[in-house]
């Protein structure tokens, strides 16, 4: 039988070929992935300093006591925080600074610039706009090996917005709470920022009671509550006013608007002794205290939370006329908080908005 010889046909060299013919594009899609993470860095460099210079110019906008907003400083602050910062290597030397308002429920898109009236959602805002552009910041940013593609450099924009709002939860640790309506005659929501309606005969913020036994204004009394810590009764709401450390470690749970809280039934006249004891305290913790805000305020029955208020307590009268005297203010400390709810006078720290 005759043997049949095979013979393979040579492939010498076709591998070089195919090598020879993919290698521009291996090393383009190389070059292109270096040059990719390289502007994702620098993009997250501009972002990183426009948001270090918007949360600057945000803590600008409230000034203590001040009876305005500070745009002008926020926007000098904001400016002045992007000299200071650095991308792809070089000192930031441009950039845009805009103030006005931020819908923070975004009906509204992006910031609201001047002219224009802020609605009970709009919160004061700062936005900074920093870019690696033709003209801007050393011009855009150069690409290492995408020039085969014909790319030599390509511009990078990024922009950040922070404001000051106030919270929809808070850890409260006052056991007092307020009514809602009694806002409508304590309370200017007009003014930017809004503010304690002033008293024409003394010129400062009107000063009245709440907590008041035998009042059958529901605007008016307040009622003692304690809130959601754990347990019931008057010497639960005395450790409260105290502010005993071992109630307050940990810190008290978070409250939120819609959320509900339980009126005490009755007080006792200790409470407000311990009221009046608290503000002549050398530590004075009872000076501005932060209470809910509550739809509908009765002795005994559960109301709904609508923010909360900044009070300042000026003193407590325990005899046969019961109430603490108070009033409204937007200067409380910031305190544990979180969300974005309607402004009653407590102001959580700056945060940035997206």
């Amino acid at each position: 039988m005759k043997k049949i010889t095979r013979y393979s046909t040579p492939q010498k060299g076709a591998v070089t070929v195919l090598v020879a013919l993919l290698l521009p594009v291996l090393l383009g899609l190389g070059a292109l992935a270096v040059d990719l993470a390289y502007l994702h860095v620098v993009r997250n460099e501009l972002q990183n300093d426009a948001d270090a210079a918007a949360m600057a110019g945000a803590r600008k906008l409230f000034t203590k006591g001040a009876s305005a907003l500070d745009w002008s400083g926020a926007a000098t602050t904001a400016s002045s925080a992007i000299n200071l910062n650095r991308a792809a290597g070089h000192a930031l030397a441009d950039g845009q600074v805009l103030t006005g308002y931020w819908d923070t429920t975004q009906t509204s898109k992006g910031l609201q610039i001047f002219p224009m009236t802020p609605g009970a959602t709009d919160a004061p805002a700062v936005q900074v706009t920093l870019g690696k552009t033709e003209g801007q910041n050393q011009g855009p940013v150069r690409t290492f090996f995408a020039s085969i593609w014909g790319v030599y450099d390509k511009p990078v924009r990024v922009t950040a917005v922070a404001g000051v709002h106030s919270p929809s939860s808070a850890a409260l640790t006052f056991p007092v709470a307020v009514a809602q309506c009694m806002y409508q005659t304590y309370w200017d929501l007009s003014t930017q920022p809004p503010a304690p309606k002033v008293d024409p005969k003394t010129n400062k913020p009107f000063v009245f009671e709440i907590a008041k036994e035998k009042s059958e204004d529901p605007c008016a009394k307040g009622q003692w509550t304690a809130l959601n810590f754990e347990g019931k009764g008057a010497n639960l709401i005395d450790d409260m006013i105290a502010h005993k450390p071992s109630l307050f470690d940990p810190p008290p749970p978070m409250l939120s608007v819609g959320d509900q809280v339980t009126m005490e039934s009755g007080a006792k006249t200790s409470l407000y002794k311990a009221v009046q004891d608290c503000i002549g305290a050398s530590s004075n913790p009872c000076d501005l205290v932060v209470l809910p805000i509550l739809e509908q305020v009765n002795a005994g029955a559960t109301g709904t939370i609508k923010g909360f208020a900044c009070m300042k307590l000026l003193g407590a009268e325990g005899g046969k006329d019961k109430y603490i005297q108070v009033q409204m203010s937007n200067e409380c400390p910031s305190l544990q908080s979180g969300g974005i709810g309607p402004n009653y006078g407590v102001i959580s720290p700056p945060s940035l908005f997206k």
